[in-house]
């Protein structure tokens, strides 16, 4: 009597097993349509926007961006981190990087992107020279 169960589960688990399909391949996504101006490099992305790439192969997680008062809040913020730096004005540095990594970070990453972005860091730096 135990073995009828038995097969019956056997006959079961043998039924499904043929007939699921296998786990499709992982595709990996494709590289990012980009176009170069003035030796800066911008991913173009399904609605035709223009972002400047990221280094470290960092995606787009945002094609909009912060919220304006997300950006609002990070300025105010990263303003008053610059006050106090000889030879940087706040305001381009921050106005500079910030609107470029809102698209790539969310807001609670931003020190995470000024870390990982060294070249916008310095870029923006550069622009904020007194």
């Amino acid at each position: 009597m135990v073995k009828q169960p038995l097969l019956l589960l056997a006959a079961l688990l043998l039924v499904f097993a043929c007939n699921s399909k296998p786990p499709d391949a992982k595709q990996t996504p494709a590289a990012p349509n980009t176009t170069s101006e003035n030796g800066i490099t911008y991913v173009i992305t399904a609605s035709g926007k223009k972002i400047p790439q990221a280094e470290k192969g960092i995606t787009i997680v945002s094609e909009n961006g912060w919220t304006q008062q997300e950006m609002d809040f990070q300025l105010s913020y990263c303003e008053q981190m610059f006050s106090g730096q000889e030879g940087i004005d706040p305001i381009k540095f921050c106005t500079c990087f910030l609107s470029k990594i809102q698209y790539y970070y969310q807001p609670i990453y931003v020190r995470e992107a000024y870390e990982d972005q060294i070249k916008w860091n310095a870029t923006c730096i550069e622009q904020a020279q007194l």
